[in-house]
């Protein structure tokens, strides 16, 4: 094998992917629209959920004063609906929605009453109406209206609401102090610590965040460029320049050469979009996430570790698309066959909740050693918590096993298939020419042209 050759091909199959336009479009934009899209998420949950008018039909006489305190004035109130101050008072509650909230009696009938309001809400005069009717609270039970019943945000909140006025309702009933439906009200934050070799850090949602960022551009990967190595192969076998090159390069130089210069071009691509990931703190940004848990800091190791498995993990599923693509002469011709690394792939994906909710479980160490798996669950793994160093060793050498394995299966058939053209092989055909040797009369599925 000719490395000069193999070397030579590398730098044609790279310099031409990141001359063109729409590479330098993708690096440079992509990274800008996530982050623009992080800011927004990141402004809007800090701005107000708007505002919510909603009527009260109070039908036990006593909840709406206790109930309009809670939404409109999130702090202690007692069950008679005054508020309270000093130190049996409970911090003030962080809201999101602007609550308006207006009793509403019974007009003639219950029926009648609920049908003018539900013209109320038709007709955008009210966002809602609420029923506290004792025979359903005794079921605790109340029926809220609404045209738009999956804000669950809003739901949630007046959830929270009726459940602590009736909380302190009932400590009243039972003759003890309102102040105790305070104490009853609080809740224990969870902080989670890391524990690692060096010791122990403060986990927070951003290094979640970020691993799962990760995780995904890595998954979008092995499809994107795995299918690019595919269409390169078509292409040019489709074209005939294949002919001219390989007069000069062996057809397995020549597949190396093609798999290594689009990895690199996608390595330099994620590259890039690592180095502004790790800059989310320039000037400007920095202010808007001051004081949020949602800023990510990216550790070398994790950076490491996906550069590691994305080698592996590109070299095994673009040898795979090398083999798919060889035989056939049109994407339509390899598109059944494509189906199954791609199956491959998206396996990762239907595992990777129970990976995430049990990273040292029996399954996620399972598919973190199976090589077809394993660079996406492993490095989710070593991502999100400590992980056996005989595990990642393991992990490798299977991968690396199973990735040269591939490799020689595709360059065996890839040899062949690469100067065949006519109608379009089967399986068993594709599979006889991994055992055809240079002395022997090549086993033709199809008439050959070109040779």
């Amino acid at each position: 094998m000719n490395w000069r050759k193999i070397f030579a091909i590398v730098r044609r199959e790279y310099t031409e992917r990141i001359r063109t336009k729409a590479f330098w479009i993708a690096t440079l934009i992509i990274p800008f629209l996530f982050v623009g899209l992080f800011i927004v998420q990141i402004a809007i949950a800090r701005k107000s959920g708007g505002e919510r008018r909603l009527a009260v039909v109070d039908m036990t006489g006593h909840l709406y004063a206790p109930l309009a305190s809670e939404l409109t004035h999130p702090a202690s109130v007692t069950a008679s609906g005054e508020e309270m101050t000093g130190e049996a008072a409970a911090p003030p509650k962080k809201q999101t929605i602007h609550w308006v909230v207006e009793p509403r009696p019974i007009v003639g009938d219950l029926e009648k009453t609920k049908e003018t309001l539900r013209k109320e809400v038709l007709a955008k005069k009210i966002s809602a109406y609420l029923l506290l009717d004792p025979a359903r609270l005794r079921k605790d039970e109340v029926e809220y209206y609404s045209t738009a019943v999956s804000e669950w945000m809003t739901q949630n909140q007046l959830e929270r609401a009726i459940n602590h006025v009736r909380l302190r309702e009932k400590i009243v009933a039972h003759g003890l102090a309102p102040e105790v439906g305070n104490e009853l009200d609080k809740r224990v934050d969870l902080r989670a610590f890391k524990v690692t070799e060096s010791g122990t850090a403060e986990e927070k949602g951003a290094g979640i965040i970020a691993a799962m960022v990760f995780f995904f551009l890595m998954y979008s990967t092995f499809f994107m460029y795995g299918y690019q190595v595919m269409r390169g192969v078509i292409e040019e076998k489709s074209t005939r320049i294949v002919e001219i090159v390989i007069a000069s390069v062996r057809p397995t130089e020549l597949m190396l050469g093609k798999i290594i210069g689009i990895g690199l071009v996608g390595l330099t691509q994620y590259f890039a979009w690592s180095l502004i990931a790790m800059n989310l703190s320039l000037p400007g940004i920095a202010s808007l996430l001051a004081g949020s848990d949602m800023a990510p800091k990216i550790p070398l190791s994790m950076l490491g570790f996906f550069i590691l498995f994305f080698l592996f993990g590109y070299f095994l599923y673009a040898s795979i698309y090398t083999a798919i693509a060889a035989p056939f002469n049109t994407d339509q011709e390899a598109q059944q066959l494509a189906m199954i690394p791609m199956a491959m792939i998206v396996s990762g994906i239907a595992v990777y909740p129970a990976v995430m909710n049990n990273p040292s479980g029996g399954l996620a160490v399972f598919v973190s050693l199976l090589p077809f798996t394993a660079p996406l669950m492993m490095f989710l793994r070593t991502a999100l918590g400590q992980v056996p160093a005989w595990q990642i060793v393991l992990s490798v050498v299977l991968l690396a096993a199973t990735t040269v394995g591939l490799a020689w299966f595709a360059g065996r058939v890839y040899r062949v298939g690469i100067l065949m053209y006519g109608k379009k092989p089967t399986i068993p055909e594709i599979l006889r020419w991994v055992r055809y040797s240079p002395g022997k009369a090549v086993p033709a599925p199809a008439a050959r042209e070109g040779l």
